[in-house]
């Protein structure tokens, strides 16, 4: 059973609230992290996720990408969006049809939940620097 809805955003709110893509946040799948405190020594804390964990994930595979390609790749959605609805066989999103995030199902396409899906970054290097793969 799902949680229940603990707060509503106003119509027309301004501001992002959906994701472009998805990536692993999930901290029962997530990262553990070896942290080293000045108090304590070292430490291990498991299981661990976020935004907080996907959103340099993602800045880290742009910047390969960038690397990769010879070229800086600008503002990646417009590429994103437009393989998205070519739908063509070398398409490196991979979309989430099933599962939810709490508030929205998955499904074919778009969704609320989970953007356009799941990049698969092998497909999007062969597509943002075609002749270097």
């Amino acid at each position: 059973m799902s949680p229940p809805l603990t707060f509503a955003l106003p119509a027309n709110f301004h501001g992002r609230n959906v994701p472009d893509v998805s990536f692993n946040a999930d901290p029962n799948t997530g990262y553990t992290i070896f942290y080293t405190s000045d108090v304590n020594g070292p430490v291990v804390l498991p299981l661990m996720g976020g935004t907080s964990f996907v959103a340099p994930q993602l800045n880290g595979v742009t910047a390969l990408l960038a690397q990769d390609s010879g070229h800086r790749l600008g503002l990646l959605n417009p590429l994103l969006y437009a393989l998205a609805q070519t739908g063509a066989g070398r398409n490196p999103i991979r979309v989430i049809s099933a599962g939810d995030n709490w508030f929205y199902l998955g499904r074919n396409g778009y969704s609320p939940a989970a953007g356009l899906g799941v990049i698969d970054v092998a497909k999007l290097a062969k597509v943002v620097a075609p002749g270097t793969n």
